[in-house]
């Protein structure tokens, strides 16, 4: 390649429009503290949520990306990868939590709403479930259990986002 093309080439790319990542957090409860993260459990199948001891794993750092639908994202994980987010069981209770391939779904578009009484914090709906309930903790000891439960100002349903 000569010296012209090699110009034409670096021009095409230099004018080529920047595509930025979509943002990735950590995500906290006030709950369970600053030393527990929501993450994938690693068993093959890879479809479920647990709030596990914070540390560099890619289960731990989740991308939120916008959805067709204004106001909601989808949620998702470096270690799932593109391919699976985070969607709520349609069983008629709609309490469970797990990752499902992406897709226009409603249980997969959720929004990240600031808590109006405690700063720094939101809570985590979606679009399927509506604005009744929240994602939360299971209260139960171990605390690494996930559900989705009425909406109240309770420290299980207060998230944080941070970076990875």
């Amino acid at each position: 390649m000569n010296r012209k093309q090699w110009v034409i080439i670096l021009s095409v790319l230099a004018a080529a429009p920047v595509i930025a990542a979509p943002p990735a957090y950590r995500l906290r409860t006030q709950f369970t503290g600053s030393d527990k993260c929501l993450d994938i459990i690693n068993d093959g199948k890879n479809n479920q949520l647990t709030m596990a001891k914070c540390g560099n794993f890619s289960g731990q750092v989740w991308i939120v990306e916008p959805t067709q639908t204004p106001g909601y994202s989808r949620l998702r994980t470096e270690f799932t990868g593109p391919g699976k987010c985070l969607d709520i069981v349609n069983d008629g209770k709609n309490d469970q939590l797990t990752m499902a391939p992406c897709g226009n779904f409603s249980g997969q578009h959720w929004t990240i709403e600031p808590s109006k009484s405690r700063a720094g914090h939101s809570r985590l709906r979606t679009e399927f479930t509506g604005s009744g309930k929240c994602l939360d903790i299971v209260n139960d000891g171990t605390n690494d259990q996930l559900t989705m439960a009425k909406c109240e100002d309770v420290s299980g349903q207060l998230w944080t986002l941070s970076a990875p």
